[in-house]
């Protein structure tokens, strides 16, 4: 005899609980059938993403949950938590990640049942904030049912074209905009030459312990950022699980004073995940920068994409490069951050006009 979800909703109590191994399976088969996942690309297969994503974490254990009717999954999310860095002091985050009831199931108050289980995993867990960057849909239902707040921060895309002929020929009047892009990039260098320097850009296949002192050291900069420790950056950028990251660095004597991480997408476009360096030392991020558009001219890419918010320190080096902005974009809407507090913690600056903040899209679950 075949069970069709129809008997399972008239014979079946539904059940609400938390991930246990051996579930990866059918989660992942379940993410597959209903939605496209994971939202970037992977080169392994997806269950060894999704072991890497919750079961990896160095900020701690899943928080994941489902609800079954009977045999089959028919709702899920998961939360990943991240250690930030808010207004100086370190404490534990959520991002929103993954949300999904099956199609017959929607509408039946399913997945709210299943956000009230979470936020109790929440609780015991000490969680200070959720936060994500939304789509425009879950942006109004955030903001207006859930009670999320929204950060007061600005996300300019920065874009460097390799190639030209091919990106204008795109356009409309692109003749006229190549001509235009060229001579701004042929000023901006002219202007803005880069002294002689004895350092130099490599590969990094890992992070160590010692490397943390660049983050200590940028984190006092900023009021709001992700903990960037070696096991953060060695999990998140070089476990290929994670994604097809390439990061390059350059020490002196040994010490790391600055790092780019970036990928090849699809659309033939280069994106900088994440990029640090040392305050002292901010000719490291033309270093880093001249660096990547190497390599993207090596691998044929069309474009390089760096996304920063708005008055970011590392701004005036794109711009110096060569870089054109504009605001980011999220579908139709502005790319923004919302947050909504968990916990009696201070978290003050995060409700504070204009923090100053380092994100990127490796902060996101889209890169």
């Amino acid at each position: 005899m075949t069970i069709t979800i129809d008997m399972c909703q008239d014979t079946l109590d539904e059940e609400v609980r938390n991930y246990r191994p051996g579930d990866e399976e059918r989660i992942v088969s379940f993410l597959n059938s209903h939605s496209s996942w994971p939202a970037s690309s992977v080169n392994v297969p997806k269950v060894d993403h999704w072991k890497w994503k919750f079961l990896s974490n160095p900020a701690g254990p899943e928080l994941v949950c489902m609800i079954e009717v009977g045999c089959e999954l028919v709702s899920y999310c998961a939360s990943m938590p991240v250690r930030m860095n808010a207004g100086g002091r370190e404490v534990l985050a959520t991002q929103g990640v993954d949300l999904l009831t099956h199609p017959d199931y929607r509408g039946s108050g399913l997945m709210t049942k299943l956000l009230n289980h979470r936020d109790k995993l929440k609780t015991k867990r000490g969680i200070a904030f959720d936060f994500g960057f939304p789509n425009e849909s879950s942006y109004h239902i955030s903001t207006k049912r859930e009670g999320f707040r929204v950060l007061d921060l600005t996300m300019i895309q920065h874009r460097f074209i390799i190639d030209r002929q091919g990106f204008f020929s795109k356009v409309n009047m692109g003749s006229l905009k190549w001509i235009g892009y060229s001579s701004y990039v042929a000023l901006q260098r002219a202007v803005h030459r880069q002294g002689e320097t004895d350092l130099i850009v490599q590969n990094i296949e890992s992070f160590s312990e010692t490397d943390d002192t660049l983050y200590h050291k940028v984190s006092s900069d900023f009021d709001l950022m992700a903990v960037r420790d070696h096991q953060f950056l060695n999990w998140r950028y070089c476990d290929p699980r994670g994604g097809s990251y390439i990061v390059r660095g350059v020490r002196e004597d040994g010490k790391l004073l600055g790092y780019v991480v970036f990928k090849i997408e699809s659309e033939n476009q280069l994106i900088i995940a994440d990029m640090l360096a040392d305050p002292d030392r901010l000719e490291v991020i033309s270093l880093l920068v001249t660096d990547v558009l190497n390599q993207g001219q090596y691998y044929g890419t069309e474009s390089v994409i760096c996304c920063l918010p708005k008055n970011h320190q590392y701004e005036r080096s794109l711009r110096e490069m060569g870089f054109v902005s504009k605001p980011r974009m999220t579908g139709n809407m502005p790319m923004r951050m919302i947050w909504f507090p968990r916990s009696s913690q201070d978290l003050s600056i995060l409700s504070s006009p204009g923090p100053v903040c380092h994100i990127m899209l490796g902060d996101t679950d889209w890169a």
